[in-house]
């Protein structure tokens, strides 16, 4: 095999299909992935790649970008098998809704040919049908994702992938007007539907997370990102980040009834849990798990279906957001209710 087939493949596939990536771009992607040529090199393999494939330079201007014409079909995953076709059809029907607008936008070339390939190649074979057989069900209120800027999430991912810093303009939670802050981009987390990106700011090593539909615009620096001393994702992750760490280990013992904890039966709380089974609806849990900010807001979830034993400090917690609940309930509604219309139902 040709020595260059690989630095030829991957270069073919950094060209986008939605705008243009300059030379140099595409440059600094093929290092990051160890593919090491010169910039003139690059030049030269793009523009014999053109001749071949028909991918186009855009000299509107500048720096000049490359990308495929809107009327040619972009190079996909190549021949692609049934367990792929089927994987990126149930990827496009059941989480593309989770992706960022920028992701599922890149990811729609192999959503076609998945689609292609099941309606063509296998459209009398059962696995055609298998879409049809398999549902999702979100255990939590579905939300809508938030957008982020197509422009945004390609500078943030370009500056992750050169581990270099991050211009921004992020428009704080309360804030009307958005600020412009120089970061280190340290990782990216989808936490439901929402993209965020860990970054310290400025020379301060102390991570922080920023919203990506919050930012208006990203630039990348050309100055190296500075990762603190010891950082890791998965350890930030661990130690608190986004309320489902901690590195506080607490016996908690609950009983939930009306059926509310039989799930608790198959997918434990932890490798130590042990359950006792009161009757049909009711089931006592004890397990040793962390105490987090995430472990109290699901515990609250269950409301008076769930009755926290300990720990002690645990129990007054929620025993605490409960009284409060019930006090804000017990009050006459600041506005009156709205009644629907008794032959319609509609709210008027």
């Amino acid at each position: 095999m040709d020595k260059n087939f690989e630095r030829l493949l991957a270069t073919l596939s950094m060209v986008p299909t939605h705008a243009a990536r300059s030379t140099s771009e595409i440059h600094r992607r093929l290092e990051a992935r160890g593919l090491r040529a010169s910039p003139r090199t690059v030049q030269r393999d793009l523009e014999a790649l053109a001749s071949h494939y028909g991918i186009e330079c855009d000299t509107r201007a500048k720096p000049y970008g490359w990308r495929w014409p809107k009327d040619r079909k972009r190079v996909s995953v190549p021949d692609m098998e049934w367990p792929e076709a089927l994987s990126f059809r149930l990827l496009e029907d059941y989480l593309s809704g989770l992706l960022p607008a920028s992701i599922s936008d890149h990811l729609q070339p192999y959503f076609r040919q998945a689609r292609d390939k099941l309606g063509t190649h296998f459209d009398s074979a059962p696995i055609k049908r298998w879409p049809e057989k398999v549902r999702v069900l979100s255990p939590s209120q579905p939300l809508l994702a938030p957008k982020v800027r197509r422009s945004v999430h390609e500078a943030v991912t370009e500056a992750l992938l050169s581990e270099r810093q991050l211009e921004i303009d992020y428009t704080a939670v309360g804030q009307e007007a958005s600020r412009t802050h120089r970061i280190h981009p340290l990782g990216l987390v989808l936490e439901g539907n929402v993209l965020y990106v860990v970054a310290s700011f400025y020379d301060y090593a102390e991570p922080r997370l920023l919203a990506m539909h919050r930012m208006s615009r990203a630039a990348p620096l050309s100055e190296p990102c500075e990762t603190p001393d010891g950082f890791s994702l998965q350890r930030y992750v661990d130690e608190g980040g986004f309320g489902c760490g901690g590195t506080e280990l607490i016996e908690l013992d609950a009983t939930w009834h009306h059926s509310c904890g039989i799930h608790l039966l198959q997918a434990h709380l932890s490798a130590s849990q042990q359950a006792e089974e009161i009757d049909a609806e009711t089931v006592r849990i004890r397990a040793t798990v962390r105490r987090t900010e995430r472990l109290t807001w699901w515990l609250m979830g269950f409301g008076a279906n769930v009755e926290v034993h300990g720990p002690a400090e645990l129990r007054r917690d929620i025993a605490k957001w409960h009284r409060e609940a019930a006090a804000v309930y017990g009050k006459r509604p600041s506005t009156p209710a709205l009644a629907p219309d008794a032959s319609t139902g509609v709210v008027s």
